[in-house]
């Protein structure tokens, strides 16, 4: 499931509605593309808007078996054709009785196995950002101060701010708690920072700290830039269950 997961953008349940049509006039057509009725989305782009009912068309992937009117399974796919309708080619699929052995092997489980999957996925991702830091520690956000400028304004500038953290536990790092820490960030709404990690004050959780690089590093021995950098003070017993 993972590994469908990891190759495929979007995942959603839905029924064979016809064999051998298409809802998008460029796609072409042959028996192995079909339109199928969306049950539920699971796993999409935030630009992709599927809804319950939604007719999409999809590319039969040539190494598993066709399908027929009726037949019902939740699809692994990838974006063809976006517009007012949507063509996807099959990546994989798992078919109700499969989804329903792997729900019955996790005992208890009551979300599909598609968004524990998906919730696994980001736990991986988060360890590996984590191994990938300088330092991790668990800290609070004591203080904020901007970067005086020099200079003129410069296009796409990131607005440098330093942030404070106060730190209780060193998870990773050759720190020693408690301890101050400056870290820099990019304060800027710019389309290049906007997505950068944005720390408030009074802010606590774990941080993952990577070294300041080039100009930066004069300013502060630490950034945060990814999303990633700050998580909750929870997953810290999830970091050392995965060794780091």
């Amino acid at each position: 499931m993972k590994e469908l997961m990891a190759r495929s953008g979007l995942v959603f349940t839905g029924t064979v509605d016809q064999v051998g049509a298409s809802t998008v006039s460029d796609v072409p057509v042959d028996e192995r593309t079909v339109v199928v009725r969306v049950g539920q989305a699971l796993h999409a782009p935030a630009a992709v808007d599927l809804v319950p009912d939604e007719r999409v068309t999809v590319q039969l992937a040539d190494t598993l078996p066709p399908l027929r009117a009726g037949d019902e399974a939740t699809f692994f796919a990838n974006g063809v054709v976006y517009g007012q309708d949507l063509a996807v080619a099959e990546v994989g699929r798992v078919s109700p009785q499969e989804t329903a052995r792997m729900a019955a092997v996790e005992t208890g489980m009551v979300e599909h196995p598609v968004q524990a999957a998906l919730a696994e996925l980001a736990q991986d991702e988060v360890i590996e950002h984590a191994r990938s830091a300088a330092a991790v520690v668990r800290a609070q956000v004591t203080g904020l101060r901007m970067v005086p400028r020099s200079g003129p304004p410069q296009e796409h500038d990131p607005h440098w701010w330093i942030a404070t953290l106060r730190a209780d536990l060193v998870v990773t790092g050759e720190l020693v708690a408690p301890t101050d820490l400056s870290v820099l960030y990019a304060n800027s709404l710019d389309v290049r920072w906007r997505h950068h990690l944005k720390p408030k004050a009074g802010q606590g959780g774990l941080w993952l700290l990577h070294p300041g690089e080039g100009a930066s590093a004069e300013l502060a021995p630490f950034v945060v830039i990814h999303e990633l950098d700050l998580q909750d003070s929870i997953m810290l017993d999830v970091l050392r269950e995965n060794g780091v």
